[in-house]
């Protein structure tokens, strides 16, 4: 009888590690979460695809050469964001793309566009809308992102659509910053300034 309720508490003993173990490494797929990113498949043969990657631009001599200029300088303070010479350049060459496009819509840069101004600003959208504009935009951006820029790099009255182009915020005047600070503040408490590039001065 000893041995036989032996055997049956081994049997019990297996059986529940066997299930518990069974339980406790079982692999189930992950539930949906909108705070994580989810990624797809980029079919790189697409036209959407190669449009986007592409150099198409307009066609526009002076523009194509503003472009490429702010790509060059773009790239070169991307691999060396504390070399003083080639900031110089690059905001140089932004301005100069950021007045092309102020030229077509000037009303951009006081922020006083209303409906009159929906034929330049369309004009302004499609003569700076290319794939190659994209490219500049993405440029602008990733080299914005390093932190090496404030608000007295750019003159005033570029410097609103250069945030724009780039989307960097921390260049705006010091009152647009402040403001957009304060509701950034209310809405993620927890946010903090962006890190600057430390070159060292």
């Amino acid at each position: 009888m000893g041995t036989l309720r032996f055997l049956g508490l081994a049997a019990l003993m297996f059986a529940a590690t066997f299930v518990g173990m069974n339980w406790l490494l079982r692999v189930e797929p992950l539930k949906p979460d909108p705070r994580v990113p989810t990624f797809q498949r980029v079919d790189t043969d697409s036209p959407a695809y190669k449009l986007a990657q592409s150099s198409i631009s307009d066609g526009d001599p002076t523009r194509d050469r503003l472009r490429h200029e702010v790509l060059d300088y773009a790239k070169a303070l991307s691999d060396d964001p504390c070399n003083p010479t080639v900031k110089r350049y690059y905001i140089k060459a932004v301005v100069a793309y950021a007045r092309a496009w102020l030229s077509i819509a000037p009303c951009v840069a006081t922020r006083t566009c209303g409906s009159s101004d929906s034929q330049n600003l369309e004009r302004a959208r499609q003569a700076f809308g290319s794939p190659l504009d994209i490219r500049v935009r993405d440029a602008m951006t990733h080299v914005h992102a390093k932190g090496i820029f404030g608000p007295a790099d750019f003159p005033k009255d570029t410097v609103r659509l250069v945030a724009e182009l780039a989307a960097d915020g921390s260049i705006n005047s010091a009152e647009d910053t402040r403001a957009f600070r304060n509701v950034e503040a209310r809405l993620d408490p927890d946010a903090g300034p962006a890190p600057r590039q430390d070159c060292g001065n």
